[in-house]
């Protein structure tokens, strides 16, 4: 494999994945996981002072009604082939 062939998201996949390795443990992954991921201070602040809401790509989790959706196309699939 030849990274160079790569496209971003396999670069930061490899990244991410390099940063998990050398963490010494779970705690220290979720916490290093956090900061990645945060939104900016500069962008927060901008958006509290404007009063948006938050981005929904921020916003981890599925809805009550999205669970029951994914749910019932499970067991429609389960149903289809036999398998419940």
């Amino acid at each position: 494999m030849d990274p160079r062939r790569w496209d971003l998201h396999q670069l930061l996949a490899a990244y991410e994945s390099t940063l998990r390795q050398n963490c010494k443990d779970e705690a220290e992954w979720t916490r290093l996981r956090s900061a990645l991921y945060a939104e900016p201070t500069e962008v927060r602040k901008e958006r509290v002072r404007a009063g948006r809401a938050a981005p929904a790509a921020a916003r981890v989790g599925l809805s009550a009604d999205a669970v029951a959706s994914l749910l019932g196309s499970a067991a429609a699939q389960d149903a289809m082939y036999g398998t419940a």
